[in-house]
């Protein structure tokens, strides 16, 4: 039996379990993912699932729902199918998933549907750093411990992507920055965050080197310079998605990408490679507002635990390749402690540097 939702002041029917786009993103302008920048709202909200088909449920659902912040894409689709719809089939609960920008501080906690987040999807380092601001509940773990608020949810590769099309060889960081040799725009993204220590290894610093280069004066002066230097060809892309795309348009020659948007995207208008030596392997996890009402704080720690289930983890494995299969490929761990403490002040630097022209 078909169930009503609002949408544009109008009423509308829907099966029921099938997803439907409500609202239009909203995107904002502003650095990415950083703790003293401005706020971007929310830029996407999908309906995932519905409660039973009930008068009382038709009518009071979205007040029960639980709102999921995630990162879109590939990714949001594959979370759609291991965990969110199955979680609300079998609970009996709605998920409202909105596409976010990553950043968990209250003043960002308002979708464009006014609805407070519930669960949120975000980088380790920036989970550990709003876990010590008390901005996500904590779960466990010692009171000053950092790691005590994120449920860690996937291993996220971030691999140099190109067009086999124009170039046959699979390019290394180094040939990336060789413009002469290989004419074309780069992207990067849009955070010192991966592109910081892309650049070092462009410049020839030993992946095992980078945070000890990086924690240095010198060694932040030295990745700045880098990037100074490929500076005119730069395309940025703020969300994994948009790594992709970039690539599989043609807007880029090359571009630092997430892997598994690349992988997801299988065969676009380009013939797009992976290359993942030297790649970057970035943690994700899941945290939880921390001023939620018990039956709101019972139904997010529920489903935490439903994805963490062994059938759900190889269901979304089977839909998302998040990293390489070659057992070979040793990626560059992501320093989640690193960023936590040096965020703030390579943020500012990274934003005084875009501002030059």
């Amino acid at each position: 039996m078909p169930w009503p939702f609002r949408s544009g002041g109008k009423w509308a029917s829907v099966p029921a379990f099938l997803p439907r786009p409500l609202r239009k993103s909203i995107p904002l302008s502003g650095p990415l993912r950083t703790f003293r920048s401005l706020r971007r709202l929310l830029i996407g909200l999908l309906l995932l699932a519905i409660v039973p088909t009930g008068g009382n449920a038709r009518t009071g659902w979205r007040a029960h729902a639980l709102v999921v912040n995630s990162l879109g894409g590939a990714l949001g689709a594959a979370q759609d199918k291991a965990f969110f719809r199955p979680f609300a089939a079998q609970m009996k609960v709605g998920i409202l998933r909105y596409v976010w920008d990553g950043d968990p501080q209250p003043a960002a906690r308002q979708g464009s549907g006014g609805r407070a987040w519930t669960v949120a999807l975000m980088e380790d380092s920036t989970a550990r750093a709003a876990c010590m601001q008390g901005v996500l509940l904590r779960l466990g773990g010692a009171p000053g411990s950092a790691d005590a608020c994120g449920v860690p949810a996937l291993r996220e590769g971030i691999a140099l992507a190109w067009d086999r099309g124009r170039i046959p060889v699979a390019p290394h960081w180094s040939d990336f920055w060789n413009v002469v040799r290989y004419p074309g725009k780069r992207g990067l993204r849009k955070d010192p965050r991966s592109t910081l220590e892309i650049a070092l290894m462009a410049d020839g610093v030993a992946p095992a080197d980078v945070y000890a280069v990086l924690a240095t004066p010198d060694g932040v002066a030295r990745a700045f310079r880098k990037l100074s230097q490929l500076r005119p060809y730069i395309e940025w892309w703020t969300s994994p998605a948009e790594s992709a795309r970039i690539i599989g348009n043609g807007s880029v020659l090359m571009t630092s990408a997430v892997g598994g948007e690349v992988a997801a995207a299988g065969s676009g208008q380009r013939d797009v490679g992976l290359q993942w030596e030297q790649s970057l392997d970035d943690g994700l996890s899941w945290g939880v507002a921390p001023d939620l009402d018990h039956a709101t704080r019972d139904r997010a720690r529920s489903l935490l635990h439903f994805m963490a289930q062994p059938e759900q983890v190889a269901r979304f494995a089977s839909l998302y390749h998040a990293r390489p299969d070659a057992q070979s490929v040793q990626p560059l761990p992501m320093d989640a402690a690193f960023w936590q403490e040096h965020l703030p002040d390579l943020s500012r630097r990274f934003a005084d540097w875009l501002a030059v022209p």
